[in-house]
């Protein structure tokens, strides 16, 4: 029978969290796992209705973490009861209650979205290994406010992309899908040297392509000097602001291109709700790899569900769990068992019916947990 419960686990993909042992209430426990929309005022105490805490506080994400955190503190699964025990243990210190959150889930390593400098003390508030992604968005919209050409903005592009990847960084974020509204096709230097005064000048469409023919170099870039790029793919921020198509399917122009076909790309979220379009590209490209974050744990009742369907399309050894964990250190520690019980019961499952070996689903489940994560990043 596979057993994951001693497994390590690996983030791919996290935001900063607080470890200041500061109490937390009720609203900010289960608001955390809400991407939507806040009452007017939010964040002055009178702004939030018991309505509105009533519905976030349903969302079964809330629920799972609540069930979770009351198991381990051996109090009633209820929200207040959870908060009042979680901030008894954080009070006197946050950052070793975090640790200890960390090592309970088996958490070997953080795949950290942030813009702070490389070595930035702020970070110290991870208690395990850090892998740093490379923020392409704010670096270009800064270079092209400052530069005079597209070939200007290409070389100081360049120049501090391998600055970044010489200092640590192990891969560029980007978020193309979201950046750009028309569809995705290969911008030459020449067609973006055109529309760079117009770029710079805020015309949309000449900012959407001058960005793209930048994202290209950087798929070049990831070739020659061994690093990924982590695409921001799918639904996972507030549905009223999307405004583009973030279906991975949009990338297909550029992969068919020979100049990108062995980039290093990492589809981030899973691609959610289009799970099965990601998982699609990955079985068709060796070059890609997916995350299944913010899919967990914020869809954590349907985990297994979700598994099976990555499992069944794309190749065992891309895929990877990741989170999108921001604020709360408990999000990586639940999103960590809810993986390892969800691959245990789809993967036992898939022995049951003579699918699987026990060898292989348990080769399966490390390769999902950690062992993907370390062999794209070369860890140890």
């Amino acid at each position: 029978m596979p057993d994951f419960n001693g497994t390590p686990f690996f983030d791919n993909h996290s935001h900063r969290i607080d470890v200041s042992g500061q109490p937390i209430d009720r609203t900010r426990l289960a608001i955390a796992f809400l991407h939507g929309w806040r009452p007017a005022g939010y964040g002055e105490e009178a702004a939030v209705t018991e309505a509105f805490n009533e519905q976030i506080e349903s969302m079964g994400v809330v629920k799972v973490l609540v069930k979770l955190l009351a198991d381990r503190f051996g109090c009633a699964a209820k929200i207040e009861d959870v908060v009042r025990e979680r901030n008894a243990r954080a009070a006197a210190d946050g950052y070793a209650y975090a640790k200890e959150l960390y090592e309970e889930a088996g958490v070997i390593g953080e795949m950290v979205d942030d813009g702070a400098p490389f070595g930035d003390p702020a970070l110290n508030c991870f208690p395990t290994k850090l892998y740093r992604l490379f923020q392409m968005d704010p670096c270009m919209r800064a270079l092209l406010a400052e530069t005079e050409s597209f070939r200007e903005l290409k070389a100081r592009f360049d120049e501090t992309v391998r600055e970044k990847i010489r200092e640590g960084f192990a891969g560029i974020k980007s978020h193309v899908l979201e950046l750009r509204f028309q569809p995705l096709r290969v911008i030459e230097d020449a067609e973006a040297e055109n529309c760079f005064a117009a770029a710079k000048a805020g015309e949309q469409n000449a900012f959407e392509d001058v960005y793209l023919a930048l994202f290209e170099h950087v798929l070049v870039l990831t070739q020659e000097l061994d690093f990924t790029v982590h695409v921001h793919t799918g639904c996972t921020g507030n549905p009223h602001d999307l405004k583009s198509n973030t279906d991975p399917f949009a990338l297909v122009p550029l992969m068919k291109d020979p100049r990108f076909s062995s980039a290093h790309i990492v589809l981030l979220h899973a691609a959610f709700p289009e799970i099965r379009h990601a998982a699609l590209l990955v079985h068709g490209y060796p070059n890609v790899w997916m995350d299944i974050g913010w899919t967990l744990p914020w869809v954590s009742l349907n985990m297994e569900q979700i598994v099976t369907e990555v499992l069944g399309i794309a190749p065992h050894g891309k895929v990877m769990f990741g989170t999108g964990q921001h604020d709360l250190p408990e999000m990586c520690w639940m999103a960590a068992k809810v993986a390892k019980n969800a691959l245990q019961a789809v993967l036992q499952h898939m022995v049951d019916r003579g699918l699987l070996s026990e060898e292989q689903a348990q080769e399966t489940g490390e390769q999902l947990l950690y062992k993907n994560a370390l062999r794209l990043y070369g860890g140890e």
